[in-house]
C-alpha cells in the first residue's frame, strides 16, 4: 500500500467503528481505506465477522457469562492488522487467505463495549447476590429489633405493720395498708395501666382516657379512668368501694359497675359479685381514719374493728352479735384500745385478753334485744 499518512487509520479509530461508535465522518474515513487495498479489506472483514458473532452469543447467554478480556483481543486484531500493513510495505505477494476454522468465542458482556476496561470487582454477580443478603439481613435485623417486645422492670411495694403511699409512674396516688403488696411497673407502656393487688389499698387515679388503669385482685379485675376507691382483698374474698367516679368490677363470669357511694364484693366460694344495698363508709377507715356505728350489730362492729385493726376480736357467746347498739358511736383516727373501751362501755360488755387474742362477754344477767 502506498504511504500516504493522510490516510493511514489510527488503531484507536477502528476500534470505535467496530463498536459502532464512530460519527458519519469518521466512518467515511475508515471506509476510504478500506477501499484502497482489498488485502486490508479480507483481514478487516474476517475481524468484524468475529466481532458480530461474540456479540449475538454473549445475547443468548442468560445469565452473562464470565467476562472476555477485551483488551487482549483488541490487541491481537491489531498486531495482525500491523502485520498485513508492513507486509505490503515490502511489496511481498499476497496469497488469498483461506478462513481458518471457527474460532471459540467466549461470550462478550449483554452491554455495548464502550471501553477498554473490564468490569470493576463490584459488579460480579457474585458479589451482587452478597449485597443483596447483607441488605436483607440488615433490614431483618433492624424491623425485628423495632418490634421486640422489651420486658418493663416491676416494682413491688410491700407493707408490714405501716400503711404506706406510692406515686405510680402515671402520677396516680396509692395508700397501701398494712400487710398488703403492690406489683406495678416501673413504666406504663402500651394502651393500659396494670398494677396488681393483695391486701388493701386505697387509689385515686389520675385520669387518661386513652390509658384505662386496670388493678388484677386475686381472681377479679377493677378497670378505672380515673377516680378514687378503696379494695380490699386479703383472702379470696374482695371488696370494691367507689368513693368517686365510676369503676367496672368484673369477674371472668359477671361484672358489675358500681358510682359513687357504690360497693360490691366478690364471694369466692359463690364464684359471685354482690351489690351491697348500701354503702358503709366504715369500709374506707383505713384511709379516712373515721370509724361511724349506726345502729350496727355487734357481729358488724367486732368484723369491722378486725379489718380495721388487724385484730383478733371475738364474742364470747355467739347470740351477743345480734346485740344492736341503739345510738350512734363515731371514732376519729382513735386507737383499738380506746374504741374497744367505749363500745364495752355503752352495750355493757367485758373485755377479755389471751395474748393478741380479745374475748368480749356479756356481764352476769346481760341480756339484749333481738
Amino acid at each position: 500500500m502506498p504511504d500516504q499518512p493522510e490516510n493511514r487509520i489510527d488503531d484507536d479509530l477502528l476500534g470505535k467503528f467496530l463498536a459502532g461508535e464512530t460519527d458519519a465522518a469518521e466512518s467515511e474515513r475508515v471506509q476510504r481505506w478500506l477501499d484502497q487495498d482489498n488485502s486490508e479489506r479480507q483481514e478487516f472483514d474476517r475481524f468484524e465477522r468475529i466481532w458480530d458473532t461474540a456479540g449475538k452469543l454473549s445475547q443468548k447467554a442468560q445469565p452473562p457469562s464470565i467476562p472476555v478480556n477485551t483488551d487482549a483481543a483488541w490487541q491481537k486484531m491489531r498486531g495482525k492488522m500491523r502485520s498485513s500493513s508492513e507486509t505490503e510495505d515490502k511489496r511481498t505477494p499476497t496469497k488469498p487467505v483461506e478462513a481458518p476454522p471457527e474460532p471459540v468465542i467466549k461470550p462478550l458482556p449483554v452491554t455495548p463495549i464502550r471501553s477498554n476496561r473490564t468490569r470493576s470487582w463490584w459488579q460480579s454477580p457474585v458479589w451482587a447476590v452478597a449485597a443483596t443478603v447483607v441488605l436483607l439481613s440488615g433490614l431483618l435485623w433492624f424491623f425485628t429489633k423495632e418490634t421486640e417486645t422489651v420486658p418493663v422492670a416491676q416494682v413491688a411495694a410491700v407493707t408490714a405493720d405501716q400503711k404506706i403511699e406510692k406515686i405510680l409512674p402515671d402520677g396516680s396516688r396509692v395508700l397501701l395498708n398494712r400487710d398488703s403488696k403492690l406489683t406495678y411497673p416501673e413504666s406504663f407502656a402500651g394502651d393500659s395501666r396494670e398494677v396488681e393487688l393483695t391486701g388493701e389499698a386505697f387509689f385515686d387515679v389520675k385520669p387518661d382516657p386513652t390509658k384505662p388503669f386496670r388493678i388484677q385482685v386475686r381472681n377479679t379485675t377493677v378497670q378505672v379512668l380515673g377516680t378514687s376507691f378503696s379494695i380490699r382483698a386479703y383472702t379470696a374474698d374482695v371488696r370494691v368501694a367507689v368513693r368517686t367516679g365510676k369503676v367496672k368490677f368484673s369477674t371472668k363470669a359477671k361484672e358489675v359497675t358500681l358510682v359513687k357511694d357504690e360497693q360490691a364484693v366478690f364471694d369466692a366460694k359463690k364464684d359471685t359479685l354482690i351489690k351491697a344495698l348500701r354503702f358503709d363508709a366504715n369500709a374506707m377507715a383505713f384511709k379516712t381514719g373515721r370509724l361511724v356505728f349506726d345502729r350496727e350489730p355487734l357481729s358488724k362492729i367486732v368484723e369491722t374493728l378486725n379489718e380495721v385493726y388487724h385484730a383478733d376480736i371475738h364474742l364470747a357467746d355467739e347470740r351477743l352479735g345480734r346485740c344492736e347498739f341503739t345510738s350512734t358511736l363515731a371514732f376519729e383516727n382513735e386507737k383499738l384500745e380506746k374504741v374497744l373501751s367505749i363500745t364495752a362501755e355503752a352495750m355493757d360488755l367485758l373485755i377479755k385478753r389471751d395474748g393478741n387474742r380479745i374475748t368480749l362477754e356479756g356481764k352476769a344477767g346481760y341480756e339484749c334485744q333481738e
